[in-house]
């Protein structure tokens, strides 16, 4: 029987050859193999949404955005991306190839944020179809249910609460 030398991998390659790369630290299962056969150094660290645990200040960080009662509202990210840009602009020394590629992405990411806020914003808005239509219902219910004596001084109070600086004059 051949003895395998234990500072090279253990693995066979596609063609039955063995791998002749070193072997990193392994578990029981993997002991003596490279990065590429399953060594414990080529494995990927466990982060992010696997993890098994988050760094409390992770934790509470999550727990205040799903404590967010208008989560749409994306202004803080917007600052913080246009605050990341003018930091990085002022830090520039040259420009270079990786710096335009830098600042494309970053102009990319305000752009993206203030078409999500767009969008919020026109989803909730009224349309003018929407405003013209409400007009014409309220003038309708004007004229059937305040009588004519009083309908001056019902207009009045409602474009003052409509506006609240003062009634307006046609």
């Amino acid at each position: 029987m051949e003895e395998t030398d234990p500072d090279i991998c253990g693995a066979k390659t596609r063609d039955g050859s063995p791998c002749e790369r070193p072997a990193g630290w392994g578990t029981e299962k993997t002991e003596g193999r490279c990065k590429q056969h399953g060594g414990k150094a080529g494995r990927p660290p466990k982060h992010g949404r696997y993890a098994a645990t988050r760094s409390e200040s992770l934790q509470k960080k999550i727990q205040e955005y799903r404590e967010d009662p208008d989560p749409t509202e994306m202004w803080d990210e917007l600052a913080v991306l246009r605050g990341v840009l003018q930091e990085w602009l002022s830090d520039m020394d040259a420009v270079t190839e990786e710096n335009v590629g830098v600042l494309l992405d970053l102009q990319n990411a305000i752009r993206r944020t203030l078409d999500s806020i767009n969008k919020i914003q026109t989803r909730s808005a009224l349309t003018a179809a929407e405003v013209e239509y409400l007009q014409a219902r309220v003038a309708d219910l004007f004229k059937t249910y305040v009588p004519q004596s009083e309908r001056d001084a019902a207009i009045r109070e409602l474009r003052e609460a409509i506006d609240p600086d003062g009634p307006r004059m046609n």
